[in-house]
């Protein structure tokens, strides 16, 4: 008898239904890398381009696993075999240069001068830009050929290698930062003037190339991967976590010895090297016109939706494979969720992500997760003010100055009227706060050192969240730290380190390295120093993306059977 509504049992409806919601039949991903100069942005891009046979990796592939990590490998490994598909390269800064191709490049001399005296170099530079000019003129004038994929993705790339041989590493560095710079300011490669609205320039170019790609791509049936190398501000990395739902911010990150390790070997100096850091970690607030203009590696590691680890090993033989173990993982996860589950490293780690959010710091959210051995929770903590005091995000400058909700207000705060007097001028910037209908908050510690014309940390209100997380165990009597772990979001700064090495802690696993000397100083300053480690694996949003199956396994082995 003939089935007169629906699909017949005998076709492929629920198999074509199943690859059609995984995206199989138009796949569209973009990965964008951030990570500080050093970490291995660029080796992360280069595997990610790589055919399946040129990856070396070190999965577990056999027939005997010993554990259940090594069971989930080998899911990994068959996926990895069945269905690599390199990425495509996107790099920042060779699309930096298509800004120079822009404009008149004989005016380069202008900004390279201050950088290079040298006439023969500028000359060659000068060459390279024409040369790459006459094509880049013609794909501009055709954004459908499909010639211009080779040319962003191949060509471009390559000219840049050998601007950088020409230049040098130091000063090929400093000229594109220099270039980036203007481009955020003005959208103008030689213009540091700031040009309200020009921010997102940069972005949007890149953000243009990918779709031109990505329509060139779906002509031809082909899939779209991009890799973006690299991301080094949060601005631009929202913009894109905007726009794409399948796009994944991932920080590349290396522990600062071997980083600074890697770029003495490829001959900077050590000046070059404080310049560098200087420019891409130091944090900028809202209102400096520098959060607008340059890089920002901190705050686009906590925007970020994958970390990835990727310490020195000492065998040449064994390099890179944890990276691309890495690697391979997440774009496995990305193209089939739930493939595999969490780590347990990753499941601690979401649950300090989660914990962060209950901070009401307006500054930075921090959390942390204290665990036995075993990874089984034994705290949760995350910065903020002390139980019975009022968070800094629900308390507000008028209200202080109305002498309304004094209980949120410390008595140093309602009665010294120095610091009133010089709240009451600093408040007056935020006046059109309470009509954009947001809570005019503040932090106490800005405020303060404002008015002492100090940069005082201890005049923070907030615990920090490993304190918060080791107080709740001598608070409510828990069961002993000793020989556990610290998960944080960020990592434990000095005084958080000495309570973390008195308490027992034999492993700290971090996002962000702290901008002080508490790794090396405090944790690695004795005789019973914990392991540190570099966080790697998804959290946030990407925890939730990579981990939740689109459709039952079981559903999904039916389908495929059909």
């Amino acid at each position: 008898m003939q089935v007169l509504f629906g699909p017949s049992p005998n076709t492929n409806y629920l198999k074509s239904a199943v690859s059609k919601i995984y995206g199989d039949e138009d796949d569209f991903i973009v990965l964008g890398l951030t990570g500080r100069t050093g970490s291995g942005c660029s080796t992360a891009a280069r595997i990610l381009q790589s055919p399946r046979e040129s990856i070396k990796h070190s999965l577990f592939n056999g027939d005997n696993p010993q554990s259940n990590d090594q069971r989930k490998e080998r899911i990994l490994f068959r996926h990895f075999e069945a269905a690599w598909h390199p990425f495509l390269l996107l790099q920042v800064r060779s699309l930096i240069t298509t800004f120079l191709l822009d404009l008149d490049t004989s005016k380069v001399k202008d900004i390279i001068g201050n950088l290079v005296n040298e006439k023969e170099i500028i000359a060659n530079f000068t060459n390279l830009l024409n040369e790459l000019k006459n094509q880049y003129t013609q794909i501009k004038g055709n954004p459908s050929d499909a010639s211009l994929i080779d040319y962003y993705t191949k060509i471009l790339p390559q000219r840049c290698e050998e601007i950088r041989e020409l230049l040098g590493e130091s000063g090929f560095v400093r000229l594109y930062q220099t270039i980036g710079r203007n481009i955020r300011l003005s959208g103008n490669a030689y213009d540091q003037t700031l040009v309200e609205g020009r921010f997102f320039t940069l972005a949007e170019r890149i953000f243009q190339i990918i779709e031109q790609i990505h329509k060139v791509q779906k002509v031809s049936g082909s899939k779209t991967f991009i890799v973006i190398d690299a991301l080094r501000s949060p601005l631009e990395a929202i913009f894109f976590q905007d726009r794409y739902s399948s796009f994944f911010l991932v920080a590349i990150s290396a522990p600062e010895k071997d980083r600074i390790g890697r770029l003495r070997r490829l001959k900077y100096s050590e000046d070059d090297i404080a310049s560098i850091d200087k420019i891409e970690y130091t944090p900028h607030d809202l209102d400096e016109p520098d959060f607008y203009s340059v890089q920002d590696i901190q705050a686009c590691l906590q925007r970020s939706d994958l970390y990835i680890s990727n310490p020195d090993v000492t065998s040449k033989v064994n390099e890179y494979q944890d990276l691309a173990n890495q690697l391979i993982r997440f774009t496995s996860l990305i193209r089939r969720p739930g493939i595999v589950t969490p780590s347990a490293i990753e499941r601690c780690m979401q649950m300090a992500y989660t914990a962060k959010l209950n901070s009401g710091c307006i500054s930075r959210q921090v959390g942390a997760v204290v665990t036995d051995e075993n990874y089984s929770v034994r705290s949760v903590g995350w910065n903020d003010a002390p139980h019975g005091q009022v968070p800094c995000n629900l308390r507000n400058r008028d209200d202080l100055l109305a002498g309304k909700d004094s209980e949120a207000y410390s008595e140093f705060e309602k009665t010294d009227s120095d610091y009133l007097g010089h709240f009451a001028t600093s408040t007056v910037r935020f006046s059109s706060i309470p009509t954009k209908g947001q809570n005019n908050a503040f932090c106490f510690k800005s405020e303060f050192n404002s008015f002492k014309g100090e940069k005082n940390q201890v005049h923070t209100r907030s615990l920090h969240a490993e304190e918060n997380a080791f107080l709740q165990i001598s608070k409510y009597g828990l069961a002993s730290i000793a020989g556990g772990t610290l998960f944080t979001t960020a990592s434990p700064c000095e005084l958080c380190a000495k309570k973390a090495y008195q308490l027992g802690i034999k492993k700290i696993i971090y996002i962000d390295p702290y901008p002080g000397i508490a790794l090396t100083h405090i944790l690695q300053g004795g005789t019973k120093n914990p392991i540190l480690h570099l966080f790697s694996g998804a959290i946030g949003r990407a925890f939730h993306r990579l981990y939740t199956p689109i459709v039952a396994y079981k559903d999904e082995l039916s389908a495929l059977i059909r």
